[in-house]
């Protein structure tokens, strides 16, 4: 936490943005500085660092039920959201905007939500494609790339397109990428075991042992089909950034609404380089991805200092708590947006402490220890290496450390009901000791 969040402000000040109408003060800085202690001390209450214990050999984790359970969601995901898209042009950014924009109105006046019952059905659905990703990356020995497919990525792609947004891509890139590196951890490469001599095979109670099978390994066409979706990936992000600016009268128009509007602008020092090397495209490019991963600094510190509307107890950062509460009191919903709207920090992203003190105040404090300790038990319990099943939430505490800077683990992409899915699968996987027996073992398998 501590690294992300002094490479976020390191970040921001080489980087060359430079504040319209906003000012960052000193309060703001302290009151952030408090929240993430606060998560630090939680996070060395429940373990200190520690090595990680060799794990046990004897254990077997059974994801039977798991992948009934997260498959199932996944048609149902996938069936939800071509319903729901019916009728609509998936691929015109420009009406993604527009739908975007209406939203979002709707959502600031405290109107109730005009989604379908389809589309209900995918937001609940569609966050057990990321727990998924991770089972199907990283714990079986060999992974079937179809199943990757269709039952990870299709899905969070059927909503992304549903929704009209970037973050669900960015969740699920994400996850198959922290997903390839803990299978290293979880699949090492199997030392050869040396043969005794004068013996052609090795017998044991009568049973030959078996050549171990090859260790699966990521050839070229795997790093090729990853590469490329990444590539496209990273092609619509930016699209959506460019179909938005010719909206708002082109790129250098869309540098007066960002002054004018965001209260930021990317000609400080360093910035006519910039400039000259990438163009003005290039460099507004550069400046809507950077400012899209950093802005929760600033807005966090606007929400600490200048913020004085009411708790709006999880209106602010959970969605599902926003789309019931509209429905049962759409007045407060307004009313608390009202004060967001007044020192301009509505509809931007406002880290995960800036979101909890919002609808907490200094409450806030609470959950943010909470999170912290939670974050360390998971970590003390994979270092102790004897329930394997634990290592399924590292890629979620990561992650929500990462994104941190924009949202906290609950709000950011639906992540109070991807948390949900997570929870389910660790209380439907069934863990239980392999019988001893003497015989010459196959290698190793958890999973």
């Amino acid at each position: 936490m501590l690294m992300v969040w002094l490479t976020c402000v390191v970040a921001f000040f080489i980087l060359p943005f430079q504040l319209e109408n906003r000012v960052m003060s000193l309060y703001g800085y302290l009151i952030l500085f408090l929240f993430i202690g606060v998560f630090c001390f939680g996070a060395m209450m429940a373990a200190r660092p520690q090595r990680q214990q060799p794990r046990r050999t004897d254990i077997v984790v059974d994801f039977r039920l798991a992948d009934r359970l997260l498959i199932a969601a996944a048609l149902i995901a996938i069936f939800a959201s071509f319903m729901d898209t019916q009728g609509r042009n998936l691929f015109d950014l420009a009406d993604a905007y527009k739908a975007r924009s209406e939203t979002a109105g709707a959502l600031m006046s405290g109107g109730e939500s005009a989604s379908t019952i389809w589309f209900q059905l995918a937001f609940l659905t569609y966050p057990a494609g990321y727990v998924y990703l991770v089972r199907e990356i990283a714990f079986r020995p060999r992974p079937v790339p179809w199943r990757i497919g269709i039952f990870g990525l299709l899905p969070v792609l059927m909503a992304a397109l549903a929704m009209g947004g970037r973050s669900p891509l960015l969740y699920a890139l994400v996850m198959m990428i922290y997903a390839f590196n803990l299978r290293k951890q979880l699949h090492p490469k199997a030392k050869p075991a040396a043969r005794p001599a004068g013996l052609a095979v090795q017998r044991t109670m009568g049973h030959v042992r078996r050549p171990a099978r090859r260790p699966f390994k990521l050839g070229a066409p795997g790093k090729a089909v990853i590469g490329v979706l990444g590539a496209v990936m990273f092609v619509y992000f930016m699209q959506v950034f460019l179909t938005r600016a010719e909206i708002s009268g082109g790129v250098d128009a869309m540098f007066g609404v960002a002054g004018q509007s965001w209260g930021v602008n990317f000609n400080g020092p360093g910035s006519n380089t910039i400039f000259q090397l990438l163009g003005s495209e290039g460099a507004y490019l550069m400046f809507v991805s950077f400012w899209y991963l950093l802005q929760g600094l600033v807005m966090s510190n606007t929400l600490f200092t200048s913020y004085d509307g009411p708790m709006l107890y999880g209106v602010y950062g959970v969605d599902l708590i926003s789309a019931v509460m509209r429905r049962l009191n759409g007045e407060f919903v307004a009313n608390g947006y009202a004060h967001l709207g007044a020192i301009n920090v509505y509809g931007f992203l406002p880290s995960a402490f800036g979101t909890l003190y919002v609808d907490l105040k200094f409450l806030g404090l609470i959950p943010c220890l909470i999170w912290g300790w939670l974050t360390g038990k998971v970590y003390g319990l994979v270092k102790l290496g004897r329930d394997p099943r634990w290592v399924l939430a590292v890629p979620f505490v990561v992650v929500g450390i990462l994104f941190s800077i924009i949202g906290t683990p609950v709000g950011f992409s639906n992540g109070l009901i991807t948390h949900l899915w997570l929870i389910g699968v660790l209380c439907t996987v069934n863990v239980r000791v392999r019988p001893v027996v003497a015989v010459a073992a196959s290698p190793r398998r958890w999973f």
